[in-house]
């Protein structure tokens, strides 16, 4: 989840635990440890982009980093402050091991067992970055900065605060529940046998999904808004080069690339060269009957290859339409 979300979040965790006990300050502390686990981030300088994707939301982002860091924190917090160890541990452990927990929620994913496993677990209930998410804790802590110590109120609006983002979360996992049903039945009317099938968030909301199916021969991509009154689901298929895509994912330096993918991988020419994409957030849109997306992996005819970085230039024009998409067809 973006930085500001994980920040709050951290922030009134920390205080749901301490903040009777040393008011604002506990803010302080938990937006810091909740911020910890995205420091992995300043070692992609002495990496490429690949293995970038082997170091971030690994060992920082899993329950046993979480563990040890609060073990550590609890020490430091019970002798400055002369109080309980058991109770700093638990306000620690909220505010570090809660932030995984987020990034779960996301598609991107996290490795929580790391290193027990590398496998990226994700729930797909919400965008990496969502207001509707992150107001209600915004809210919470900047009430909190005004709010005297002594006020009684103070639990009250760290629980308020609390509840609501998790409502919205909870809100997030049963949309795409839901869709993935509909998705499942869709299929299964227009005889499409599938192999994987994940359905998405798409950007900034909860309320348009994608689902991206994945067969023998390639993937289909279809979008759906909660507000549709059209159910029949348009899908979109691009033909995956299955021999190509076999060919790479035995090389070992790209196990970070097709780790992350997920088994979502889509391998195709472009421009005279092969390109490999991870498709698992789904297409930024399917312009001329092709879809597009960001950050292939395109290979050179000598076998080198370069994980780019690809941005439209209207932006804006095709945030335009999910907005338009987003209120039903």
């Amino acid at each position: 989840m973006d930085s500001l979300s994980q920040i709050v979040l951290g922030a009134a965790t920390f205080a749901l635990v301490k903040d009777k006990e040393i008011g604002k300050k506990a803010l302080l502390y938990g937006a810091i440890l909740g911020t910890i686990p995205d420091l992995d981030v300043v070692l992609n300088s002495f990496f490429d982009p690949i293995q970038q994707l082997a170091i971030h939301r690994a060992f920082s982002h899993s329950i046993f980093f979480s563990f040890l860091l609060s073990l550590l924190f609890a020490k430091w917090f019970s002798y400055k402050y002369k109080t309980s160890y058991l109770s700093w541990f638990w306000a620690s452990f909220l505010a570090l091991f809660t932030h995984p927990l987020l990034d779960i929620c996301t598609t991107y994913g996290t490795r929580i067992l790391y290193p027990l496993s590398s496998s990226f677990y994700s729930l797909d209930n919400v965008f990496v970055i969502d207001p509707l998410y992150t107001i209600w804790l915004l809210i919470g802590c900047i009430v909190l900065l005004f709010m005297k110590n002594q006020n009684p109120k103070r639990d009250l609006v760290i629980k308020w605060a609390l509840t609501l983002s998790t409502a919205y979360l909870i809100f997030g996992l049963v949309a795409n529940l839901y869709v993935r049903n509909h998705f499942k039945n869709e299929l299964e009317r227009q005889q499409i046998s599938y192999n994987q099938l994940k359905i998405v968030p798409t950007p900034f909301n909860t309320i348009l999904w994608q689902g991206i199916v994945k067969t023998n021969e390639g993937l289909y991509f279809a979008d759906y808004s909660l507000l549709d009154s059209k159910k029949t689901l348009d899908f979109h298929y691009e033909k995956n080069n299955i021999a190509f895509l076999e060919s790479k994912q035995n090389l070992k330096e790209l196990e970070p690339f097709f780790n992350f993918t997920e088994g979502f991988a889509l391998a195709r020419e472009e421009d005279g060269k092969m390109s490999i994409y991870g498709t698992k957030f789904g297409p930024l849109a399917i312009e001329n009957d092709k879809a597009i997306f960001l950050f292939p992996l395109t290979f050179n005819d000598d076998g080198t290859y370069v994980l780019e970085q690809k941005r439209p230039d209207n932006f804006s024009e095709i945030f335009k339409k999910l907005f338009i998409r987003l209120k039903g067809n």
